[in-house]
């Protein structure tokens, strides 16, 4: 990313830095200084391949709550989303609040990374996991999956990881994956029948 770009979304007078301060050192307390890590955790690419294992033996118990559809398009939303991850990190390489403000101003629970800030994989992969495991379904499915994809987003601030613009990034590229995931099943369905 260029200078003046990276000034003007990341700058010191950017809503990006304050809403990054607001969230990181106001809104912290010890209920979220324990749940925020956890929820980082849970949203973390390293847990995909549970996520995957608990739908695939979902879908072999009961089809008719878990299509194999379901893990499958699940599967291929996290293949997309770490694709178009990993391109924008190592396209744009923006430093992580941690090395762009010092350590003394940013509040890290966990792990300290200091690179390759936008766009947060945790936030993608959540999003990504809220729209293709909750697509076509009611509100039972999608109030606690799009819940838990916000609150992933909000951990990401809340411990020091990222900024907001990198989370709404994140949560686009989700969408995006999961959505183009879908439409992919959609066309080999019709393929499919059409043999």
């Amino acid at each position: 990313m260029n200078q003046q770009l990276y000034q003007l979304l990341y700058g010191s007078g950017s809503i990006n830095r304050k809403l990054f301060g607001l969230i990181n050192h106001d809104c912290g307390n010890r209920f979220f200084d324990l749940i925020m890590p956890l929820l980082t955790y849970l949203g973390s690419s390293k847990t995909v391949y549970t996520y995957a294992l608990i739908l695939i033996v979902w879908a072999a118990v009961d089809r008719k709550r878990m299509p194999w559809s379901y893990p499958a398009l699940f599967i291929l939303g996290a293949i997309l989303g770490l694709v178009m991850e990993e391109g924008l990190k190592q396209l744009l390489q923006v430093p992580r609040p941690a090395a762009a403000l010092g350590l003394s101003k940013v509040r890290v629970l966990g792990e300290l990374k200091l690179k390759n800030s936008l766009p947060s994989g945790h936030t993608v992969f959540a999003f990504m996991m809220a729209y293709t495991v909750g697509y076509g379904r009611g509100k039972e499915w999608k109030i606690p999956l799009w819940s838990f994809a916000v609150g992933v987003a909000f951990s990401r601030i809340y411990v020091g990881a990222h900024y907001p613009l990198d989370v709404l990034a994140g949560g686009i590229i989700g969408i995006v994956a999961g959505f183009t995931a879908w439409q992919v099943g959609k066309a080999l369905g019709k393929a499919g029948k059409k043999n």
